[in-house]
């Protein structure tokens, strides 16, 4: 997820300065949206190209509903 950053808990630290389970919905698409390519891309800030990238994950999240545990 970075340089040495490895899973979404150090990525999440990494990124927003937070654990993953305070990540807002905006924040966790940003990390998801860097990959297959951390190293080249950013999650913040976010290029145009992740912006949109983001915006789609969050649109799919959306349709798909919240999770139920």
């Amino acid at each position: 997820m970075g340089n040495g950053v490895y899973g979404i808990e150090a990525a999440a630290i990494y990124w927003y300065n937070k654990p993953a389970q305070k990540l807002t919905t905006y924040e966790a698409a940003a990390i998801a949206s860097i990959l297959p390519n951390p190293r080249k891309y950013r999650a913040n800030p976010a290029s145009t190209y992740i912006q949109k990238r983001k915006e789609w994950i969050v649109n799919q999240i959306k349709f798909y509903g919240p999770l139920n545990f």
